[in-house]
């Protein structure tokens, strides 16, 4: 605990396999044990989880397994998506380690001088040396650029000769032994159009390189990206387009909501044992790692906020409230809004959610017809566990210390 009184709960991604939280371990070594035997390369793996669901620390513990002295490259592209050609800088990472071993080194850097001709075309030299890593100085750019401008002929020629060329680099940076693995993260951080040139790069580009690309993304998001990007021009689907870049696909399962709950337990000591605080957050919340993580954070902030102002700690009934609460901010904003003027609402439409009254306020009925809410609400249904809704003015006490917690209306 810190003076706060809570301890902030991190988004980093766990670094090895001693670090599985999520029971990830039996999966990491199913599938490394499957691509181990893969031949012949290269191959291409998705691992496909939505936003925050543990996609990063899957393929650390993968990386991890390999151990040691395995050739592996960490590839982040979502760090340059707001510049030009995020495909070219992917490979230019996995060149960059390709420079590292003697054997490959010039090779590596021809390649580099291929991207320049590749990515750069009406780019001003000195964004050159950042497109390839480095690898090429500014008058090395500047005379690529030079010599573009006099032939496009030599341009087609870096086109047609780059994969070949490619795949002898890794070969003499392998000396003839092993793969090649690239773990490719966040690729779900990236616009979704720079997702899709990075995937649409490693197809053309690297095509018989001894390499295993790891690719960690949201299958739905890219799915509907490709589609999209063919428009009335190709009767392609866009699962259809993934099934030809990804050859090995993994949806990573879902957490189990047991072991979520025992990971963020000792983090909401009040709360540890509250069923009623579970099945409020599982329903309202789900069993995303990183969402859970960032929910407990905002209700330790706001509940030492309240317990530091009252001088006193919170009951258990208004811990669960505040709970709620933070919930109805995040998931159901236009509700939350409307507390905010009428903060007597929220007994209102909870009684109506458990039956307690059909007189609808012309003013709750749009709430009245949402689902999820109505559910939500509703869950202290013959549960003693769960309070009746607060008063007018503990809501808006509350509210005001959300505000002042965590920002926002």
């Amino acid at each position: 605990m810190t003076d706060a009184g809570f301890t902030p709960l991190t988004d980093n991604p766990v670094p090895d396999q001693g670090g599985d939280l999520y029971g990830f371990l039996p999966y990491v070594d199913v599938l490394a044990t499957a691509v181990e035997a893969a031949r012949p390369l290269p191959l291409t793996v998705g691992v496909f989880g939505p936003w925050g669901s543990g996609k990063s620390s899957f393929m650390h513990m993968w990386q991890d397994r390999l151990g040691p002295d395995a050739r592996t490259v960490w590839v982040n592209p979502w760090k340059y998506d707001q510049k030009q050609e995020v495909w070219a800088a992917v490979i230019t990472s996995v060149l960059a380690e390709i420079k590292q071993n003697e054997r490959s080194r010039a090779k590596a850097v021809r390649l580099a001088r291929s991207l320049a001709w590749l990515s750069l075309r009406g780019v001003l030299a000195n964004g050159a040396p950042m497109v390839t890593g480095g690898l090429l100085g500014k008058d090395d750019a500047r005379q690529a650029l030079d010599r573009l401008a006099d032939s496009d002929a030599e341009f087609h020629r870096h086109v047609n000769t780059f994969e070949q060329d490619f795949a002898e680099a890794v070969d003499e940076y392998l000396d003839g032994a092993g793969r090649l693995v690239v773990f490719i993260d966040d690729l779900d951080r990236c616009t979704p159009e720079s997702a899709v040139t990075v995937l649409e790069s490693l197809k053309l580009f690297t095509g018989d390189s001894r390499c295993v690309f790891v690719l960690a993304m949201d299958y739905d998001l890219l799915s509907a990206v490709a589609a999209a990007k063919f428009g009335d021009l190709a009767p392609v689907q866009g699962a259809a387009y993934l099934e030809k870049i990804v050859q090995l696909p993994f949806f990573l399962p879902e957490v189990a909501w047991d072991t979520l709950r025992g990971t963020l337990s000792r983090y909401v000591p009040p709360l540890a044992g509250s069923e009623a605080f579970w099945l409020l957050v599982r329903t309202a919340l789900g069993p995303g790692p990183r969402r859970l993580k960032r929910y407990v954070n905002v209700l330790n902030l706001a509940t030492a906020v309240l317990e530091r102002t009252s001088g006193a700690p919170l009951a258990p009934d208004a811990r669960l409230h505040l709970a709620e609460l933070l919930i109805l901010r995040g998931e159901h904003r236009a509700f939350y809004g409307h507390l905010t003027t009428r903060p007597g609402s929220w007994a209102q439409l909870e009684d109506i959610a458990l039956g307690r009254s059909s007189h609808t306020d012309p003013a709750l009925a749009p709430f009245v017809g949402d689902a999820a809410l109505m559910r939500l609400l509703a869950l202290g249904r013959g549960r003693a566990d769960f309070p009746p809704a607060p008063g007018a003015a503990q809501v808006e006490r509350m509210m005001t210390t959300v505000r002042v917690a965590s920002g926002g209306t």
